[in-house]
């Protein structure tokens, strides 16, 4: 059965979960007019309906719709929609497309804590402004991808399955522990910090280092060197329970903090300043208490923060 192209380049890019919210509601509109024919198919291939259902499904009518009730299909109207992509599809290449794995992204919003049951088991906690990605065949190749931001990893125990997070081109890699990995956005710098367990940390064949708990390694992207320190287990995840805590924390690291905790603007006039700094305090802390207790740390070295329309000057 032929349908129009830009049909097939509609559904082309469903299958890459590429399309825009206007793009899947004109693919929606085109499929509720679409006939009955080709059930016998879908009757035939169980496996390649239950796909559908559940991709189809959730993507038409919970992306398409937000926030609307998604109302359960009776049998024979779903299998009109599923029927008509099947067809267009044509025979085995509908179950290349619906098979094959596709992208997850998970985020956590500002100022929020996202916590994630993995399909492994594991668990992930985002801290604010942070996502990670990974794809839908994770139970068998547990692989995630950290975007941005920070998150904290208890990792099920599988020895045949190793567990490996890839953030920029530093991977770390378990089999059953709990750890955190940190990005530095303006940097693109590394930490990775151990509660329990062992944990790998390397770059391709390239061993970086070999954490217990209560060590970190602190990977410098500029200079492509690595060190490790001993810190306190409780920075690895301090902040789940609330709490900022940041030691040995660099100057760029505690900018890094201000402008996605508080949404404000940093201007940093002592830029040759690299900072060693430690803080721990409540996240419902406010700016002007941070910027005092910031000006008591920097007296030594004359450091100077000060607050006006939210912007912070360093000086």
């Amino acid at each position: 059965m032929n349908y129009p192209e830009h049909i097939d380049q509609l559904l082309e890019k469903f299958s890459r979960n590429a399309c825009s919210k206007e793009e899947l509601q004109e693919l929606y509109n085109w499929l509720d007019q679409q006939s009955a024919a080709g059930e016998s198919y879908l009757f035939a291939n169980d496996s390649v309906r239950q796909l559908l259902k559940s991709r189809l499904r959730d993507a038409v009518f919970a992306a398409v719709l937000p926030g609307a009730p998604v109302k359960k299909m009776n049998r024979f109207r779903w299998i009109k929609y599923a029927a008509a992509v099947v067809l267009l599809l044509a025979g085995g290449s509908a179950v290349y497309w619906f098979t094959r794995p596709y992208e997850v992204v998970v985020a956590a919003a500002p100022g929020k804590v996202e916590k994630k049951i993995l399909p492994d088991g594991s668990t992930v906690w985002l801290n604010d402004n942070s996502s990670i990605a990974y794809y839908s065949n994770f139970a068998r190749h547990r692989n995630i991808e950290l975007r941005k931001g920070e998150a904290f990893f208890e990792v099920k125990k599988d020895a045949s399955h190793p567990f490996t997070v890839q953030s920029n081109n530093v991977s770390t890699t378990v089999k059953g522990t709990s750890f955190s990995v940190k990005m530095i956005a303006h940097t693109g710098d590394i930490k990775v910090s151990v509660v329990t367990g062992k944990v790998l940390v390397h770059q391709q064949q390239d061993t970086l280092g070999y954490l217990l708990p209560g060590q970190r390694l602190r990977y410098i992207k500029q200079q492509g060197t690595a060190t490790t320190d001993k810190v306190q287990t409780g920075e690895a995840n301090a902040w789940i329970q609330g709490e900022q805590f940041l030691q040995n924390a660099t100057l760029q690291e505690v900018i890094q903090w201000l402008q996605d905790h508080f949404k404000v603007q940093v201007e940093n006039r002592r830029t040759n300043y690299i900072g060693d700094y430690y803080l721990q305090v409540k996240r419902d802390i406010t700016l002007p208490e941070v910027i005092a207790i910031l000006n008591l740390l920097g007296t030594k070295d004359h450091i100077q923060f000060s607050l006006h329309n939210q912007t912070v000057f360093i000086q």
